[in-house]
């Protein structure tokens, strides 16, 4: 082997450990996100503690991955369970990050395995023109990825766990969009630089404003959208201030009142006393603080619960792994590509757990006398209460004049752009249809599931969706572009109905109201990674349009 080969090899795997050993360290963040966010507590202080004995842990005890296999579980101090949900996220966090990363840059162009030429997976803007320009030609734009991909991972926890999406987390990934995007447009156009590869008819990782996936976009219909697109944030940034003013009304502002009414009244009946009334709230817009000492505690529980949750993550793995390598080998025997058969198994491997753990219940809930289906009990009313709130559709209606500001400001910029830039020889400065690609990305892809809320809710009385899944979807619009967004939110609905069929398999029952937010999450990972059979479906489906080239996503 030459030197100079030896020498890529080795420099390739110290990435390959660092991304790794980054993506547990942004899991064990997201861990501590993830409990904190739904309380409204700090995430800096006070330092991480133990949930039982409320000991200061040091730095041994947060190591990520190692420091729980360390402690075997248990608390050095009190010896209280551990979840196996923390060293889990961090290792999934962890090989996701160095997945992602392996595909990008280290992965052969021409690389082929299971009848998949993995080499194409990756964008074009991870594919320099020389080898050994990686990643130092496009890491921000890498680490833009890596930000969507953990806020996707922390949002997707919380909101299977409380049906809400902490704010700050789509926030944070859009945040990170437009100084990371912006920001390397804004060095490569007053440096000469440019990125080593884009799509053909692009100019940067994500479509710039006009991009219509086929070639140079017109200056008429670029000015346009990049008027649009930096009208409309104009007209977001518009609404809030009028919102915190006051001069509009705030959606929803009652439905914390409303619940606790609805469940003082419940408990009361249970009770066989009479209701007694809520008590008013100092300001409805903001919500009530958490108390401590009724604050739920991290998912800690005793020691036997810690190993039947790794008892199920092991048996989890093992249908998947044996499943997905019978599918690789049976798939040429049914005259199919070898990665059809590995498909096949995984998707099939969620069921069989689903009917294994459902046989392995039956016996220990039969000893304890408990039901294998149904409520848990009636002792509280379940967390999905929005499907029973009788006033949405007066609510939504808020929502669309909250709206107003950034449909005119839009439509009024793009006249403005368009009238203004269409003439002038020069077209605008890269950094500055950056800028649009991602102010557009995020407009978009936040009207898709904007519109759908509003017009769910008008059509059946209940709250469609949540605003969470709106400022999901922006985040990904923002960081990836509009057309990610746009092919994500169809496939989720198709991930969700996959699951719900899952968990009839589970549980024996369709759950009444899901969180919409994880099927979002999973669907933009699906497209991420298959882009080559987006762009094919793509081309399949819309001929009419695509006129002498076909589709090439960015």
């Amino acid at each position: 082997m030459p030197d100079y080969q030896f020498y890529m090899y080795g420099l390739q795997a110290m990435w390959v450990v660092f991304v790794f050993a980054l993506g547990a360290c942004v899991g064990s963040l997201i861990n501590v996100l993830v409990y904190r966010l739904p309380l409204g507590l700090s995430v800096v202080t006070p330092p991480s503690r133990c949930p039982a004995c409320e000991t200061r842990l040091s730095w041994r005890d947060n190591i990520p991955i190692f420091g729980w296999l360390v402690l075997r579980g248990r608390c050095r101090y009190c010896r209280s369970a551990i979840s196996p949900e923390y060293p889990l996220v961090e290792l999934f966090v962890a090989l996701l990050f160095a997945a992602v990363f392996v595909l990008w840059y280290v992965v052969p162009d021409n690389a082929a395995w299971l009848d998949v030429r993995w080499g194409a997976v990756k964008p074009e803007w991870a594919r320099p023109d020389q080898f050994f320009g990686w990643p130092r030609d496009t890491w921000p734009i890498f680490v833009v990825l890596l930000a969507l991909l953990g806020a996707l991972v922390a949002m997707t926890i919380v909101d299977a766990k409380t049906f809400t999406i902490p704010l700050e987390l789509p926030w944070f990934a859009t945040a990170v969009a437009l100084v990371f995007h912006v920001g390397y447009a804004a060095y490569i156009t007053y440096n000469g630089g440019r990125l080593p590869q884009t799509a053909p008819g692009t100019q940067w990782a994500i479509p710039l404003p006009g991009w219509n996936g086929r070639g140079p976009m017109s200056p008429a219909f670029a000015s346009w959208w990049l008027g649009a697109s930096i009208g409309g944030t104009v007209g977001l940034i518009v609404a809030n201030v009028l919102l915190a003013a006051r001069l509009i009304p705030r959606s929803f502002a009652d439905y914390d009142q409303w619940e606790q009414r609805v469940r003082a009244e419940a408990k009361a009946q249970r009770a066989g006393v009479p209701a007694p009334m809520a008590e008013p709230r100092l300001d409805a817009e903001t919500p009530a603080a958490p108390d401590p000492a009724a604050a739920p505690t991290s998912p800690a529980g005793d020691h036997a619960s810690v190993w039947r949750g790794l008892k199920g993550a092991a048996l989890a793995a093992a249908a998947l792994v044996a499943l997905a390598a019978s599918g690789a080998w049976f798939g040429p025997t049914m005259n199919a590509p070898k990665w059809v058969g590995l498909l096949a198994g995984v998707l099939a491997a969620p069921f069989v757990y689903a009917v294994a753990a459902r046989l392995m219940e039956r016996p220990a809930a039969a000893a304890a006398n408990v039901p294998t289906t149904g409520d848990a009990g009636d002792d509280d009313l379940p967390p999905d209460m929005w499907i029973r709130y009788p006033h949405a559709r007066r609510e939504v209606l808020k929502e669309v004049l909250f709206l107003a500001p950034a449909v005119a400001l839009a439509l009024a910029g793009g006249w403005v752009f368009q009238s203004w830039l269409a003439s002038r020889p020069a077209a605008p400065a890269l950094w500055i249809m950056v800028l649009g690609g991602v102010l557009q990305g995020y407009l978009v892809a936040g009207a898709i599931v904007w519109g759908v809320r509003i017009l769910g809710t008008l059509g059946f009385g209940k709250e469609a969706m949540g605003l969470g899944d709106v400022h999901l979807l922006a985040s990904v619009g923002a960081c990836s572009g509009w057309v990610d967004a746009a092919l994500a939110f169809p496939l989720a609905a198709v991930v969700g109905l996959y699951w719900v069929m899952v968990s009839i398999v589970r549980s024996g029952g369709a759950p009444r109201a899901m969180p919409f937010g994880p099927y979002l999450a999973g669907a933009t990972l699906l497209v991420i990674l298959c882009k080559p059979l987006c762009e094919r479906g793509l081309n399949l489906l819309l001929p009419p349009l695509l006129g002498q080239a076909p589709i090439n996503l960015p």
